[in-house]
């Protein structure tokens, strides 16, 4: 099996690309960036690029036979700040990678949407693959139509694709001077004395789960060919509120946290809980680590380089 991964560089890539190299599978990496925390695995080709270097992404696919695009340019506030270059920076290079992949014969594209914003607010809890997607932000309305354009491709072209709308991954190698996940920059400002913001009353809840869970969903969606193109939640087992998550931070720690309180955010859903059970029985995936077990792994990894940030 040989593989690239868009994004090969990043948080969730990093960890999927050495669980590939684990399997004995042959991985491209694109990315416009070096590893941040360690270095890549021996035998991974690493190509610096991106997507609108269509020379350099036709090169990259050369025998490939499954695509992992984990590459997004901007979160949630960015994205709503100006959405045409949210459009430019995201929708069209991911346009520019599944053009690229039926002109090379991939056998498979997955894709990493959002199930925290392609649904917008919940109408049931947990969420299903079948609610309604009414996202409220630039980011959930780009990522929808990266899922769109998927579709129309294998309706047209026969392109196969796997779609997983993941909750909130967290884990080592997040970083914790991000403007996004929240468990990496809780840990970290609790540790460091500095304040956390939170926006509204710190009662949205999200169902976050451990890396190791989303790059085992990941490899499964790769493996599974039974035709379905099917749309797959992942997420965690356990609703955490942010007010909960101050607390786990206070606890592994050891120190105690300062929060500010903002006023509440228009394009941030109230609660996300994914309900999973499609990719339990089509995927035989499910979340394995318990959410305290993982922000204690989290924290240990943090520690050993929490002088370096």
């Amino acid at each position: 099996m040989k593989v690239l991964v868009v994004g090969g560089n990043g948080f969730i890539g990093s960890h999927v690309v050495d669980k590939m190299v684990e399997l004995g599978w042959e991985v491209v990496v694109l990315d416009l960036y070096e590893r941040r925390y360690d270095a890549i695995p021996s035998g991974v080709r690493f190509m610096r690029g991106d997507l609108n270097q269509l020379y350099l992404l036709r090169e990259a696919l050369i025998g490939v036979d499954a695509v992992v695009h984990l590459a997004w340019a901007t979160i949630h506030e960015v994205a709503n700040q100006d959405p045409a270059a949210d459009v430019h920076a995201n929708l069209i290079p991911t346009i520019h990678l599944i053009e690229a992949c039926k002109q090379a014969g991939v056998g498979k594209l997955i894709f990493t949407s959002s199930g925290g914003t392609v649904y917008g607010p919940a109408r049931q809890l947990p969420i299903p693959e079948t609610h309604p997607n009414n996202p409220i932000n630039a980011y959930g309305i780009t990522k929808l139509a990266a899922e769109k354009y998927l579709q129309m491709f294998k309706h047209l072209y026969d392109l196969d694709y796997a779609i997983l709308r993941p909750s909130v991954p967290y884990g080592p190698r997040q970083n914790p001077l991000g403007r996004q996940g929240a468990v990496a920059v809780f840990l970290y400002r609790v540790a460091k004395g500095l304040p956390i913001a939170i926006w509204g009353d710190g009662e949205v809840t999200r169902d976050y789960f451990f890396i190791s869970d989303l790059v085992d969903a990941i490899v499964a969606s790769i493996d599974h060919n039974d035709g379905s193109n099917a749309i797959y939640n992942i997420g965690g087992a356990e609703e955490i509120s942010l007010n909960m998550l101050v607390r786990y931070a206070e606890e592994a720690t050891g120190k105690t946290a300062q929060v500010a309180y903002k006023p509440a955010r228009s394009f941030d859903a109230p609660r996300i809980v994914l309900d999973t059970s499609l990719a339990q029985r089509e995927l035989g995936w499910r979340p394995s680590v318990a959410f305290a077990d993982g922000l204690r792994q989290t924290w240990r990894w943090m520690e050993t380089r929490i002088s370096a940030f």
